[in-house]
């Protein structure tokens, strides 16, 4: 479904496969990570800051979108999947398979009377292996690489970013400093709270990680969005741990948050593949391949409350002489979405799911469902929506709870209205697998009804537009001219009548 109601432009093609995308609050930024294995393969493993512009662009063949590259730092394994937090600054909570990494961002403001380098930039700032290397903003434009590696200044007109501050004789960017706090420990062997660096070097030592057991890998990450004051991970084992999050005095803004350990237990007999929490952090759903969907207290005990039938969509036996069955379709992606204001519904939020055939070798639809939540406190299907044949491999839901995108296996990536789940968008933008998607902040798209960024195993990362209804000259003419004739109408009966 492609219209003149709907656009998609390419942005970038990364130096790594992308595997995850994050909309930062505080700049209006997105965070990309991913990467190839850098000991195996030699591709990079990176985390990305990049500016998304949707009306500004050097090339002249593109009017309405372009990128900026702000800053990129490498990691030591590939960042999987990652969740942000902000209150005094923004952080970042990183999944690297065997560990979590936290990292703040702060804006970072150079001055230039020191002078500066032939092509008017500032001199290249030493790189250290586990800081950001600062890339400065100009206020003029230059013709950009579609490289996420390029060494070459990406600058571009950014007077409209107005919450980083720019000085008249300076420039602004955002940093992630400072050097890993590494150990070895597991998460039930160390203790609940961890250690920062001293006072005096906090401000360059503001990276840190949590080790996860050796055998076991991180498969999901969220963050209550509530009160952002818990951490929910879920392993490859079934496992799931619950990180209190400690921030920092307003008095001491400059250093980390902390990670303090609740609960780890085992949930599922199989890998947890997705969580998530409800807008008003009342319940958590962890997804796993041991055919449950659990519903869980966010609250201490956290204990189970329920689970999602999966037995609606049908069974099949697990073997032609067993009379055990197993849920024909399981669920693979879990989000939370506020209801709209122009919906229906007298629910507070939505919950969004897709079902995927159980078998790879099953050639049956995916579809998402739409669950809200009864007076008896249990969810139910409200709506069910086919979406392909390929398998549905990504979904996000918009902050403003009136847009949900799917990716699929297939390369294809589709937008739709969340309260009838009506299809508004669809293009195959990608040559395989989309792995990740996230919506433009509603707060910073002043073009279009909604923008999804799409980022896949192909390297390439995507915007896909959905503009506001046009007004057609036409029809608005028409109806002046009718509404006119009505009103000559109406007052030459008037007047006939008084005569």
């Amino acid at each position: 479904m492609s219209s003149a109601l709907t656009s998609s432009h390419f942005l970038q093609e990364m130096a790594y496969p992308p595997y995850c995308i994050q909309p930062l609050k505080s700049w209006g930024m997105i965070a990309i990570g991913g990467g190839g294995g850098t000991a195996k393969t030699g591709v990079t493993n990176a985390v990305d800051l990049k500016w998304i512009y949707l009306n500004q662009s050097s090339d002249p063949t593109n009017n309405k979108c372009s990128i900026q590259n702000v800053n990129s730092f490498t990691q030591h394994d590939s960042v999987m999947r990652m969740v942000s937090l902000r209150k005094q600054h923004e952080y970042l909570i990183l999944a690297l398979n065997r560990q979590l990494k936290v990292i703040m961002l702060k804006a970072s403001h150079r001055e230039m009377d020191a002078g500066l380098a032939p092509n008017g930039l500032p001199p290249s700032p030493t790189h250290h292996q586990d800081s950001v290397p600062i890339i400065p903003v100009q206020r003029f434009v230059r013709r950009r690489h579609n490289s996420s590696t390029s060494s070459t200044t990406d600058p571009i007109n950014m007077q409209h970013r107005a919450s980083v501050v720019l000085h008249r004789n300076g420039q602004a960017t955002v940093d992630a400093i400072g050097n890993e706090n590494m150990t070895s420990a597991t998460p039930t062997s160390r203790t609940p709270s961890f250690s920062l660096a001293s006072a005096a070097s906090t401000i360059l030592n503001n990276i840190y990680t949590v080790p996860i057991h050796e055998q076991h890998y991180v498969n999901a990450l969220v963050v209550c969005p509530a009160t952002q004051s818990k951490l929910f991970v879920g392993a490859s084992d079934g496992s799931l741990a619950i990180y209190e999050i400690i921030w920092p005095a307003v008095s001491s803004a400059d250093r980390l948050i902390q990670l303090k350990l609740l609960a780890s237990f085992k949930a599922h007999e199989k890998e947890i593949d997705d969580l998530a929490v409800d807008p008003f952090g009342t319940w958590l759903i962890s997804v796993s391949r041991d055919y449950h969907v659990q519903i869980r207290q966010c609250s201490p005990t956290f204990d189970k409350h329920s689970e999602l039938d999966l037995s609606q969509f049908g069974m099949t036996k697990i073997s032609k002489t067993s009379k055990t069955s197993k849920p024909l379709y399981r669920i693979r992606h879990v989000r939370f979405g506020v209801v709209p204001s122009s919906s229906s519904s007298n629910a507070a939020f939505f919950l969004y799911t897709s079902l995927i055939p159980q078998a790879v070798v099953d050639k049956s639809a995916s579809c998402i469902i739409q669950w809200t939540e009864n007076k008896q406190r249990e969810f139910i299907v409200r709506q069910r929506r086919m979406i392909s044949y390929d398998r549905i491999s990504a979904i996000a839901v918009s902050n403003c709870g009136q847009y949900l995108s799917v990716g699929d296996s297939g390369g294809f990536v589709r937008i739709y209205e969340t309260d009838r789940l009506k299809l508004l968008y669809e293009h195959r933008a990608h040559s395989i697998f989309v792995t990740d998607l996230a919506f433009v902040l509603r707060e910073e798209n002043y073009l279009y009804k909604t923008s999804v960024l799409s980022i896949s195993a192909d390297k390439n990362l995507y915007v896909h537009n959905v503009h506001p209804p046009q007004a057609n000259i036409f029809s608005f003419s028409f109806l002046i001219v009718v509404g006119l004739l009505l009103l000559f109408l109406f007052l030459s009966q008037i007047r006939f009548r008084l005569h």
